[in-house]
């Protein structure tokens, strides 16, 4: 998501299609789009995002295979434009938005590719995302598991080694754990979290309609779990500026910035694009009763009733100053494995796949 995380990866040949031309509906066209995906999330009892690079070129991270992209400028023997540090990057209108949505119960789930942190950072829960390829904020403990989310990025890339061993204490105060801390960045060909996977697995299984931002899908596994809800009987949206690897098995297809996207969006639900008032860490989602989450009538533009909703301060596993706390990911997580009929998804490596349009 950066040139600094780009340059950390090894030599890989094959980066996937680059560059392809950028395409803008029209502003009426764009309006029309964005009401049919309000529509489609009224009618749809579980949501899923899923979110790739495309979200934070608004927070100055480059993407990788846009006109400007990283991978694009490295095949024209070009240095891409880096306008601020992992660490000064704000979240965007997106990911605020996407918060906002998981706020109110809309957005069940949130898969991402991006490793710049910047779901987290947001407020984003962290029991309601799952990071595919990694976050440079974040070192786990070898030993017994447990993570860490700092505020500066980890210093090293490709699960290696940070320097810093594990405080956890362990019971009856006995001596702290001492185990190693490593990264938790995929390099290619690296084998995805079983975690983030498996959650990501059952909740694309679940969800009856899987929406795509900013990622042309051609990084496998990842890009194609938004296919599983399809061939579940689910619906597709994909809003990408350039065309993607699943466009053809799309309901729906939106191309314009996320930003504007996300923002008519949530006009036409009704809701408000949340304020980042700076980095803050929530680990699990306030449990919200299901009466007092926004409704929807399928045939109205926005919300038909709104009930009191619980003040989200982020007190459980919150983590204000991102430096030294621990935070225990999921360990307390029931771990839903995918349902027997279809099976788990099979491929577990970072590879691309051809893009076919």
């Amino acid at each position: 998501m950066a040139v600094n995380y780009a340059a950390g990866l090894s030599p890989y040949s094959d980066k996937g299609k680059c560059g392809l031309p950028e395409i803008f509906d029209p502003p009426e066209e764009l309006d029309r789009k964005v009401r049919e995906l309000a529509d489609l999330i009224r009618s749809s009892s579980n949501v899923v995002f899923h979110t790739g690079a495309g979200i934070s070129t608004a927070s100055g991270i480059p993407d990788f295979r846009g006109p400007n992209g990283v991978w694009t400028m490295e095949e024209k023997g070009l240095s891409p434009k880096f306008d601020t540090t992992f660490e000064n990057a704000r979240p965007s209108k997106t990911h605020m938005a996407l918060l906002g949505l998981q706020r109110v119960g809309i957005l069940k789930f949130l898969v991402s590719q991006n490793v710049d942190g910047l779901h987290v950072r947001s407020g984003f829960p962290r029991d309601k995302l799952a990071e595919l390829h990694g976050n440079m904020f974040v070192e786990e403990c070898v030993k017994c598991g447990k993570q860490y989310v700092r505020d500066a990025v980890v210093g090293s890339m490709g699960l290696k080694p940070t320097g810093r061993l594990c405080s956890v204490t362990k019971a009856r105060g006995l001596r702290a754990c001492r185990g190693k801390l490593r990264d938790t960045i995929l390099d290619w060909e690296d084998s995805l979290p079983d975690r983030d996977l498996t959650l990501a697995d059952e909740a694309c299984r679940k969800a009856d309609l899987s929406v795509t931002l900013g990622t042309s899908l051609q990084i496998k596994p990842s890009g194609n779990l938004p296919l599983i809800t399809k061939k579940r009987g689910g619906k597709l949206v994909i809003v990408n500026l350039q065309a993607t690897k699943h466009d053809r098995q799309a309901d729906l297809r939106i191309h314009a910035y996320v930003d504007d996207v996300m923002t008519k969006l949530m006009k036409h639900l009704g809701l408000e694009v949340p304020e980042w008032t700076g980095p803050v860490v929530v680990e699990s989602a306030e449990l919200t009763k299901p009466e007092q989450l926004f409704k929807f009538d399928p045939g109205a533009r926005g919300l038909l009733k709104q009930e009191p909703l619980s003040q989200h301060n982020g007190t459980g596993g919150l983590c204000p100053d991102l430096g030294t706390t621990l935070v225990e990911r999921r360990d307390g997580l029931k771990q839903e494995r995918p349902s027997p009929d279809t099976g788990p998804t099979t491929v577990k490596k970072m590879k691309v796949e051809p893009l076919l349009t």
